[in-house]
């Protein structure tokens, strides 16, 4: 048992031995059908319209369906009510954002989008499939970005999401994004929770520092 500490310390967890079962098979297979679901939708948008900015998400959450149904069961599974709600929002909600009508690509834009997929994509390379949707410890990664911060997915996806949002400037969009951030930084909260009761985590976040953004959080 991974002692409960922090903020969210008064939330149900319970944490055991974590061999693959139905239910994580579920998860594993719905996530990957709805990022293909969401990938079919940009990918004919794209055709229609020849966005770039819907390409691109195109190929990235097609990658995402590999790392779905191929992660492995963590060292520990985590079956809190609460963590398990937080990360099945935070996943789901972007696969909501729509084109925006009519609006052609900003090149500027599109390379923020591609910096911010590239970070996202670096760091799920780095972790070679210890992908995982709710918090649990799949093991401490240092290397590459995760020499700079600690969680350098999140850091893609708020780079990327605000590019195609910015891309795609429609209310419905902004209010989206503003609860996926919301969503993720309570993510990295239970994450930094779970993972804590590992020492060498621990001592992993005394020598890098920065969650998310490096100077910032």
């Amino acid at each position: 048992m991974i002692p409960e500490t922090g903020p969210l310390a008064p939330q149900a967890q319970r944490l055991a031995p974590g061999p693959v079962n139905l239910r994580s098979l579920a998860c594993n297979l719905g996530l990957a059908a709805c990022y293909l679901l969401f990938s079919w939708g940009m990918l004919q948008d794209f055709m229609a319209t020849h966005r770039f900015s819907s390409l691109i998400l195109t190929v990235f959450e097609s990658l995402i369906v590999f790392y779905s149904l191929f992660r492995p069961a963590p060292k520990q599974a985590n079956t809190s009510l609460y963590d398990w709600s937080v990360a099945l929002a935070g996943t789901y909600i972007p696969l909501l954002l729509r084109p925006a009508p009519q609006v052609h690509d900003h090149p500027a834009i599109i390379a923020v989008q591609l910096v911010g997929m590239s970070i996202s994509l670096a760091a799920l390379f780095s972790l070679n499939k210890s992908f995982g949707l709710v918090a649990a410890n799949r093991g401490v990664k240092r290397g590459g970005l995760y020499g700079v911060v600690r969680h350098p997915i999140y850091a893609g996806y708020f780079i990327s999401f605000a590019a195609y949002v910015t891309q795609n400037p429609t209310g419905y969009n902004a209010a989206l994004y503003a609860v996926f951030v919301c969503l993720e930084l309570l993510r990295v909260a239970a994450e930094e929770r779970v993972l804590s009761g590992d020492p060498e985590y621990v001592s992993y976040a005394r020598s890098t520092r920065w969650r998310v953004v490096p100077f910032v959080y």
